[in-house]
């Protein structure tokens, strides 16, 4: 088994094979497969390897995970969460390191070769770093997702991220319709090394922790390519008169063909002191919005569940005003305005479990609208066994699931109608100001 600060650099020499990879990963940075022997490296285990498509160059830096044996002595690897570097000559590397590195190619058409040793590995990723500082921070995610790839952090920061992470992920899946693109994304976010702390190997589980400023939205940790100083409709919905001065911002951008995703996340106080988080998503091509927001459900001996409180009581009361003064009077006058609901105010109850780095999969939740929530906190609704309201998923059988919720407002079933910009920039500054951390998703029609 590696040491964590080795690696592998594989060249990709047959002509054919080099380019339909490359153009697998220059169409949108796609894992891809090939068939190599590398001894000394333990199955499932996830690696760093730097790929050359020329014997002159270092083109990408990936994640890399031995999987089964394919032919003799050969094992599958897949490589994925990729970074362009740009194609540093080898030439360049090698007069910073005094050392020759070729020798440590693992030429693809021979499939054999093994890891690099920890000394060199270390001053090889030094030197790549600078030749490409821009790059330092996407090459210490990959470091800390081979880390912490299979743990689960905890801790209130934690909570807080994994809210960020459950909404950034469901405004993927509606955005595109698939799972796909949330996959790529959400299975490429990984901690910074400093904030991790109480590390346990065996339990594989840790505590997040320290955020420094800057640094303590999901969205600075996921690829720098998706990040943007600045994006078009961040001065329409996300500034106002007399606003309160952000703790942190962060804009993101996703293409699917000639549409785009922007995300855009405000947060006006530390994450120890985040009461929430609530996801807007704004689907341009049927005029609607939905407002999320989330709530961690606990662990009770062998129950899941959320205990109502007054803070909930409030955040429906805020609610329900939104609805009742957005709720367009008059009716549809196009196909697009037509809704099977058109409420938009949900709540997503999640299961809290803990945040996991190298992992695309959404938590399996409970998505509830606000008019089943009353149903549940009334008269009439489910009771725990003193009687008192208790949210559960055996208590609460008519919720929607990730899919469902995603094809829905994708479809444009569900949410409102006919909403103004004037109106969601109220709803982002009533949400925003009740100190909660705010996921701003627009998804436009071209």
């Amino acid at each position: 088994m590696p040491a964590n600060n080795t690696g592998l650099l594989i060249y990709f020499d047959e002509d054919r094979r080099r380019d339909l990879i490359q153009d697998e990963i220059e169409g949108g940075y796609k894992p891809f497969t090939d068939a190599l022997s590398v001894p000394d490296w333990k199955l499932t285990q996830l690696n760093i390897a730097l790929l050359g498509f020329s014997d002159s160059t270092i083109d990408y830096i990936s994640l890399a995970k031995k999987g089964k044996r394919v032919v003799t002595s050969k094992n599958r690897i897949e490589f994925s969460a990729m970074v362009n570097l740009g194609a540093i000559p080898i030439g360049v590397i090698e007069s910073r390191l005094n050392e020759r590195i070729q020798r440590y190619f693992v030429k693809a058409s021979q499939g054999a070769g093994g890891v690099i040793p920890p000394a060199t590995w270390a001053a090889l990723i030094e030197a790549i770093k600078a030749e490409r500082p821009a790059l330092v921070g996407d090459i210490d995610r990959l470091t800390s997702l081979r880390r912490y790839s299979g743990f689960r952090l905890k801790g209130g920061a934690a909570d807080i991220l994994l809210q960020e992470r459950e909404a950034l992920g469901i405004s993927l899946d509606i955005f595109s319709g698939n799972n796909q693109l949330r996959d790529k994304v959400l299975s490429a976010w990984a901690p910074y090394e400093g904030t991790v702390t109480e590390v346990n190997d065996t339990e594989a589980t840790a505590t997040l922790t320290n955020l420094e400023p800057g640094r303590s939205s999901f969205l600075k940790g996921i690829p720098q390519r998706y990040l943007q100083e600045e994006a078009a409709i961040q001065h329409d919905l996300c500034n106002w008169p007399g606003m309160t001065p952000l703790h942190e911002t962060g804009v993101s951008v996703f293409h699917q063909g000639n549409r785009h995703l922007e995300v855009h996340y405000a947060n006006r106080n530390a994450l120890e002191r985040t009461l929430g988080v609530d996801l807007i998503y704004y689907n341009e091509p049927f005029q609607l919005f939905v407002l999320v927001q989330y709530k961690l459900m606990r662990e009770e001996g062998d129950l899941v569940l959320y205990r109502p409180d007054a803070q909930l009581k409030d955040e429906l009361t805020r609610m329900d005003t939104f609805y009742n003064s957005t709720r367009s009077a008059t009716s549809i006058q196009s196909h697009e305005e037509y809704r099977l609901s058109d409420d938009g105010f949900i709540l997503k109850f999640v299961p809290s479990k803990g945040l996991t780095p190298a992992s695309g999969e959404l938590i399996k939740g409970m998505y509830i609208p606000r008019e089943y929530m009353h149903f549940l906190l009334g008269q009439t609704g489910p009771k725990g066994p003193r009687g008192g309201a208790e949210i559960t998923f055996s208590g609460a059988p008519r919720y929607l699931t990730n899919s469902q919720f995603a094809a829905s407002v994708h479809a444009g079933w569900i949410g409102s109608r006919g909403v103004q910009t004037q109106t969601l920039r109220a709803m982002i500054r009533q949400f925003y100001e009740s100190g909660h951390a705010i996921l701003v998703a627009y998804a436009t029609s071209q």
